[in-house]
């Protein structure tokens, strides 16, 4: 069993103006990274907690891009060129995972400051990694976790929704593609650790999204923010944690991937494509279809319930959906369906979406 984690997570409101002092600890010379919104939303309060600590924070630049091995080499020069002897990475899943695949060739610190709370990508030790336009090349397991997540609830909830409906759909992913995997393979501790720990962020998100957006709009990011930023970022991330040869038996994350280099998919976000995965996988599951429907009527509420035409894809175009699908069967080795059935449950998702969803 190999367990990744981060050394410490921090999060609640306004933890960025402690960043510095836990900082310090790893770092006086950092690389930061970060998008245009992300620097705009945090770097600031930041700047501040770091000068206070006699850390460095004029050594910026504004990402754009993915993570490709073109990124991950342009910031290894700056790295070599500025003598950084860490990176603070702020925004969404596209940098932190730009930034810990960085870190991780230069084996320096990361520390992940989440901007947005749409993915785990601030806590897991792996990366997935894109070509320069953003195809999907493959996942990339890192030696290790950052060192510190800084999960700042008051920024995190002053984003748009849209991030925090794709993070909870990319979260309750975690647990429809655990319990398979339980089912099948018996005993392994590493998948009752995952499975369980993915299930409690299920419940922690069905309890405390709606209570915590109504918070936010009132100017409150307490304890029902915290839990929801926990669940998608901490529970989901060491859910992740535990890796053994015992892959996902899964299609949810498989189809995002694949999807991906499809770039009629691109203006989807990750927990997006993935909801649609998760819909497909039930067909291919062959669970009642009461149940998948109460998946789609959950979706709904968080606004993930797409069609097909939604995410890109037309249904009649049967070649890229039979494309897809062995892209998808090629490259996952768990996928323990044939590519013929891949494709009728990605049909049968749409038509059941199509059913269930009254057009706004």
């Amino acid at each position: 069993m190999i367990i990744k984690t981060p050394k410490l997570y921090i999060s609640g409101k306004d933890t960025i103006k402690q960043a510095g002092q836990y900082i310090k600890e790893y770092s006086r010379k950092p690389l930061i990274i970060g998008s245009e919104k992300s620097l705009d939303a945090a770097y600031e309060g930041l700047k501040k907690s770091l000068e206070a600590n006699g850390i460095a924070s004029d050594n910026t630049d504004v990402f754009k891009g993915f993570p490709s091995e073109n990124k991950f080499k342009f910031y290894l020069d700056r790295i070599d060129e500025t003598g950084a002897d860490a990176i603070i990475a702020l925004g969404g899943g596209r940098v932190l995972d730009t930034a810990k695949a960085v870190a991780d060739l230069a084996d320096i610190p990361v520390i992940t400051v989440p901007t947005i709370a749409a993915t785990c990508a601030a806590w897991a030790g792996l990366t997935i990694q894109y070509d320069d336009e953003g195809s999907f090349v493959k996942a990339r397991p890192l030696k290790k976790s950052p060192e510190l997540v800084i999960a700042d609830t008051r920024i995190i909830f002053s984003a748009p929704s849209r991030y925090l409906f794709a993070g909870v759909v990319d979260t309750f992913a975690k647990y429809y593609e655990i319990r398979p995997t339980v089912e099948h393979y018996k005993n392994s501790l590493n998948l009752d650790i995952a499975f369980y720990s993915s299930r409690l962020a299920y419940e922690k998100l069905k309890k405390n999204v709606f209570k915590a957006i109504k918070d936010a709009e009132n100017g409150i990011f307490e304890q029902h923010a915290k839990d929801v930023v926990d669940a998608i970022i901490y529970l989901a991330g060491f859910a992740g944690s535990f890796q053994s040869e015992d892959g996902y038996i899964s299609f949810a994350h498989p189809f995002y991937h694949i999807s991906a280099r499809f770039p009629n998919t691109r203006h989807k976000l990750h927990g997006e494509k993935v909801a649609y995965g998760i819909l497909a996988q039930l067909f291919l599951e062959k669970k009642e279809l009461s149940e998948i429907t109460d998946v789609v009527n959950t979706f709904d509420e968080y606004k993930n319930a797409f069609t097909l035409s939604d995410i890109g894809f037309d249904r009649e175009n049967t070649d890229e959906l039979k494309d897809l699908a062995y892209q998808a069967k090629t490259e996952f080795n768990n996928i323990i369906w044939n590519e013929d059935e891949i494709v009728n449950a990605i049909l049968d998702a749409d038509s059941l979406v199509k059913r269930v969803v009254t057009p706004a």
